[in-house]
């Protein structure tokens, strides 16, 4: 969040809303979103996919719930991935041999900088992109 409202005037403009309750949260999240959920604790899952996995561009909304880096997601949030209200995925991001997690705000980057890439280039063959690397 402070990643995000500290640079935000600089990129976009985000509107954000504090200290919300999970319940306030799902009622302000349109039916048939998409809710992404991601933590350094879901990798040995075989329902966690690599964050490169979704169709961002697919979505017409999309939530990106990051978990912290010591305490993973709550109870509470892994339950949206079991709520039907929403199209939920957990997802993650691989890490190399003795890395244990990703700071979280280098983490929502990671994710949010590829799915900005889906949205950029949605037309784009994944084969080419990684031509152009």
């Amino acid at each position: 969040m402070k990643v995000l409202r500290d640079a935000g005037a600089c990129h976009f403009d985000v509107p954000l809303a504090y200290d919300l309750s999970w319940l306030q949260i799902e009622e302000l999240l349109p039916a048939g979103c998409h809710v992404f959920l991601a933590d350094s604790s879901g990798s040995d899952n075989s329902s966690v996919v690599d964050y490169t996995r979704p169709k961002y561009s697919e979505c017409s909304h999309a939530v990106l719930v990051i978990g912290g880096e010591t305490e993973g997601l709550s109870r509470t949030a892994l339950q949206l991935c079991s709520s039907s209200k929403w199209k939920a995925q957990r997802v993650h991001i691989p890490m190399s041999a003795g890395v244990d997690s990703l700071n979280s705000a280098v983490s929502a980057s990671v994710i949010l900088c590829e799915i900005w890439r889906q949205m950029l280039l949605p037309s784009v063959d994944e084969n080419e992109i990684h031509q152009l690397g």
